[in-house]
């Protein structure tokens, strides 16, 4: 059955840091269109960031997402604005960037779940040491404990070697693989990742 007809939805649940691969736009979609709809149908807060498409581009794909965008409950961003906001990879502006807007949504107390979601394609046009992107996935582990969120991480596999893909693996705790959320045997926390 494919994720987007999905009656039940991913079955995702607050602290959960999940990694998606794709090989296609259309692989990329499956994830991440059946994510933020069933977001919004539930009336959670949904802020995306992508990458390999346009933020507008997005919109057009999800029914209701004008009207969203405009109540405040869905925030589109690209990676410039974000990721990739001095031209590189800093992994400590990005923390602050959704540290920064995580606090703001539970401070003003609207929404009472996040769904955080993070397209990283840019990968091959950025110089980005492995290091960087390791700290800034294992920071997300800690990171979506403290809210009442998910956060869903995209990735393009046609875009980084083997041994990005390995660390990508180590810092996920749950994978979306073929329409199914599973728990991750590869995953190890970020205090054993870092005395690896």
């Amino acid at each position: 059955m494919s994720m987007e007809h999905d009656p039940q939805g991913l079955g995702l649940e607050h602290g959960d840091h999940v990694c998606g691969f794709y090989y296609s736009p259309e692989e990329r979609d499956a994830m991440l269109l059946p994510y933020l709809r069933e977001g919004l149908q539930r009336g959670d807060k949904c802020v995306a960031v992508v990458d390999s498409t346009r933020p507008e581009e997005l919109m057009l794909r999800i029914e209701g997402a004008a009207e969203a965008a405009e109540s405040g409950q869905l925030e589109v961003f690209d990676s410039d604005e974000t990721y990739l906001q001095t031209g590189t990879f800093d992994p400590d502006l990005t923390i602050d960037f959704w540290e920064v807007r995580a606090k703001q949504l539970v401070d003003e107390g609207e929404f009472d779940f996040i769904r955080l979601t993070g397209e990283l394609s840019w990968l091959d046009r950025s110089d980005t040491p492995r290091e960087s992107i390791v700290r800034y996935e294992s920071w997300a582990d800690q990171f979506v404990l403290r809210y009442p969120m998910t956060i869903l991480c995209l990735y393009d596999l046609r875009r980084m070697g083997s041994s990005v893909m390995m660390d990508l693996l180590r810092t996920h705790p749950k994978l979306l693989l073929g329409g199914l959320l599973l728990e991750n045997p590869h995953h190890i926390s970020s205090d054993d990742f870092s005395a690896a």
